[in-house]
């Protein structure tokens, strides 16, 4: 194959398929929770600056005033939700994603949690949170610590300077060291380092020398990412050279972190055993998650939805006011509602992906089929190699696992490939008139 990096399979459909709706009633759905495997996840889009390979929606220069009525208004979404939340309604995890969570002030992120509590009712007991180097402070640390913070992730991308000048990122290894001593010093349960391969001018031995760097602050995960160029960043107007053997960097690391007792559970998940709190191997793709805030997504089972979609700062913004503007709460008007078949390749592709695997008999409970009949690419998967089957379970090999964003993305159906491409399309003209 030519390049085995197609797509990042991190969920589906991805939200550039989303588009408008109307006729759709949160109330009915929301009824779906009780007694379901429910998440809560609370989307903070701001960061000190635009990392180069980022198309996620998040703002950068805004104020403490303007973060803090933000904040407000994430109050005033889940005061609406739990008006409508029915009994038996719990939420097992809670997380804290962005953005740059810890660019809020302490004060700020006390009342965050806050809101998770006394508004949504949270009272599970895995609460992650996402942070960068230079935000990661001692005194940002104590609010975590004070609510239960269980994993802390860091994105931590490279140790060397000229590496994260190239990604326009802000921070330097001096700065990566500092905040891992005070994420160990701070004892959480689970805390987890980000590294990316295939920076222009990386080498196999600056890579693994990363490693070997963020290994030493004995993390219980790692993950390890490629670097993707998407349409619309930073580094999409440069002329970016990859390293030719980017597909031999990932195998070098993937063996380097399993010498060391990493257990890979994804292509880019590696765990350190034994964690019970950093092991995940249900299947997923039933699972249900309420956003609170501006460019989370919610899934409820078939219904996923989330406020518009935007990569450039002025769209960002534009759609941060309506937010923050908004009177209902309660409305869906933008998502995407799948069909049975298309929550059929929804949970083929959340679980083909992980170790855990197609579950053969939670298959044909749920969809009354088999998945070998009802996508024939498994079984030529199984016949080349790049997967395993016995009586239970459907799993990609060490090679499958390998060449996951080549093949994940095959599974894609046609209505959802044509809307993500419309959807791109759209974020990058609106990026085109900003400029």
């Amino acid at each position: 194959m030519d390049n085995p990096y197609v797509q990042y399979m991190y969920s589906y459909p991805h939200k550039t398929a989303y588009g408008p709706m109307s006729g759709i009633c949160l109330e009915d759905y929301i009824q779906r929770l009780a007694g379901a495997q429910n998440s809560l996840y609370f989307h903070i889009p701001f960061c000190q600056s635009k990392c180069g390979y980022c198309n996620l929606f998040s703002v950068t220069g805004q104020s403490d005033e303007f973060m803090s009525a933000y904040v407000a208004a994430m109050e005033r979404q889940a005061e609406q939700l739990r008006t409508i939340l029915p009994e038996g309604a719990d939420f097992s995890d809670l997380t804290l994603g962005g953005g740059t969570p810890l660019l809020l002030s302490e004060k700020q992120l006390r009342r965050v949690f806050s809101i998770a509590r006394d508004r949504m009712g949270f009272k599970g007991k895995s609460v992650i949170v996402e942070t960068s180097p230079a935000q990661t402070t001692e005194e940002k640390a104590a609010p975590l610590k004070e609510n239960g913070v269980t994993r802390v992730s860091m994105g931590v991308q490279s140790f060397y300077d000229e590496e994260l000048r190239a990604l326009n990122r802000r921070h330097r290894a001096e700065q990566v060291h500092r905040a891992a001593h005070i994420l160990k010093k701070s004892n959480f349960p689970c805390i987890n380092l980000d590294l990316i391969y295939g920076i222009p001018g990386q080498t196999v031995e600056r890579l693994l020398d990363s490693a070997e760097q963020a290994v030493a602050y004995e993390p219980e995960e790692m993950f390890v990412y490629p670097l993707y160029i998407k349409k619309g960043t930073f580094l999409a107007q440069k002329v970016m050279v990859h390293p030719e053997n980017l597909y031999k960097m990932y195998q070098e690391l993937r063996d380097f972190l399993k010498a060391r007792g990493y257990k890979q559970l994804s292509m880019r998940r590696f765990v350190k055993d034994p964690n019970p709190l950093t092991l995940n191997q249900r299947s997923c793709g039933f699972e249900n998650t309420i956003s609170i805030g501006c460019g989370g997504r919610s899934y409820i089972e078939n219904l996923h939805f989330s406020t518009p979609f935007a990569v450039g700062q002025r769209g960002c913004v534009d759609i941060l006011q309506q937010y923050m503007e908004k009177k209902d709460f309660l409305e869906v008007t933008h998502g995407y509602l799948l069909s049975e078949e298309e929550m059929r390749r929804r949970y083929v592709i959340k679980n083909i992906l992980f170790c855990c695997g197609i579950d053969k008999e939670e298959y044909r409970s749920r969809f009354s089929s088999e998945p070998e009949r009802d996508y024939p690419l498994l079984t030529e998967w199984i016949q080349s190699g790049m997967a395993v089957a016995d009586s239970a379970k459907i799993c990609l090999t060490e090679r499958g696992i390998s060449l996951s964003d080549f093949l994940g993305p095959k599974l894609i159906s046609e209505e959802v490939r044509e809307k993500m491409e419309e959807g791109v399309k759209w974020s990058v003209r609106s990026i085109t008139e900003e400029v």
